[in-house]
């Protein structure tokens, strides 16, 4: 499941008022008669689930749905148990007949049917390469062993990498967007570059402003440009905004207090996987530059029925810094209001108050520490 869904992220539903029937129809010869397939989307945070055995290499779902939704087939795998899924594929449930097509795999099928799917597959096809690219790097980290996963040096080169096929991309999917001004993929394809890369928010500005009216005016399309609004905000060399939230204890922290020091806002929850993976890379940091001006402020995603787990990461994972955390989960009023919509995420302020680096992570953030505070500045 990782490796599909990871291929497009951060995917809201379409809202609209009246429900639709949508039919979901996979076949090809490498369906087996016997083999179990199961469909699964959310609406309204709710997962949607259902099952189903394919006879003569075929599989059909009906139902009915508001607007559209993410989703994804799997094949033999349980998404609810399995460790992981094996032959997987994601798309969109929509009003429409919906077909799923290959001679091999569900990895592997061709979706057509409806416009969203349709051009989805016109950007995954030109993206193809690329994907596989990704895939590999995936599954290579998959294979690493848990202590090389923890290391900082094998963990940087793999992020290069991912970097590396992240930028080639980027043109192929401006292109689509300049060719699809009405399409919603033309939408997420830009919250998709705009989490990636926080540096390309200006061209993702412009391009946003060539959509259509009609893509621009759903639910997803108001609140992508609100994020980009906050991101031009919050860019570098940008003063940064200043917020206050409860520490642990209930007390009442401002970022300014932290005025005369550089300091990373480093925004993670306790339920956030890959943030936990991330915390010995940012303790190994603050351990190394916290007597040289450097210090970190956590801002937490978590909730009120999470604060537990919350006091208990921080503890377990030994992050002896300042936490605040508003208790809203993804609705932190400060990841708001600095446009960041993916944890876990940070942003390097100087002892100015100005933004000099976001998103900087493993090695990057060793580096450019380096650079700033290798001379030994204090506040």
């Amino acid at each position: 499941m990782k490796i599909a869904i990871l291929l497009i992220t951060t995917l809201f539903p379409f809202a609209a008022m009246a429900q639709s029937s949508f039919t979901i129809k996979g076949d090809g010869p490498g369906l087996n008669d016997g083999d179990k397939i199961w469909l699964m989307y959310k609406i309204n945070g709710k997962t949607n689930g259902d099952s189903i055995v394919v006879i003569n290499h075929t599989f059909t779902f009906k139902g009915t749905i508001t607007g559209r939704e993410y989703g994804y087939v799997c094949r033999n795998d349980n998404p609810m148990t399995a460790a992981g899924l094996h032959d997987a594929i994601n798309f969109y449930i929509e009003p429409g007949n919906v077909i799923l097509t290959s001679p091999d795999s569900l990895l592997n099928a061709k979706i057509s049917g409806t416009p969203t799917n349709d051009d989805l597959t016109t950007l995954n096809t030109a993206l193809k390469p690329l994907q596989r690219r990704f895939i590999k790097l995936n599954n290579d980290f998959d294979a690493l062993k848990p202590e090389q996963q923890q290391d900082i040096n094998t963990v940087a080169a793999l992020r290069a990498n991912f970097k590396k096929v992240f930028t080639e991309m980027e043109p192929v999917q401006f292109a689509f967007i300049k060719d699809h001004p009405g399409s919603y993929i033309s939408l997420i394809t830009l919250d998709l570059m705009k989490t990636r890369n926080a540096n390309l928010v200006p061209q993702i500005e412009d391009a946003y402003k060539e959509l259509t009216p009609a893509v621009k005016e759903t639910m997803f399309g108001k609140t992508l440009w609100l994020n980009i609004e906050a991101s031009m905000k919050s860019a570098i060399g940008i003063m940064a905004t200043d917020f206050t939230q409860p520490d642990i204890n209930g007390r009442s922290v401002k970022l300014s207090d932290f005025r005369g020091r550089y300091v990373l806002i480093d925004f993670w929850a306790s339920w956030c996987g890959p943030c936990r993976a991330e915390n010995p890379f940012v303790l190994a940091a603050y351990k190394k530059y916290k007597d040289k001006g450097f210090t970190i402020l956590g801002v937490s995603w978590d909730k009120p029925d999470t604060k537990k787990a919350w006091l208990k990461a921080i503890k377990d994972d030994g992050l002896t810094w300042t936490q605040v955390s508003d208790l809203k989960g993804n609705k932190n009023a400060a990841s708001t209001l600095y446009g960041i919509t993916l944890i876990p995420s940070n942003i390097l302020i100087d002892p100015s108050g100005k933004i000099v680096a976001r998103n900087i992570k493993d090695k990057v953030l060793d580096s450019t520490l380096n650079e700033l505070l290798g001379s030994g500045f204090k506040e």
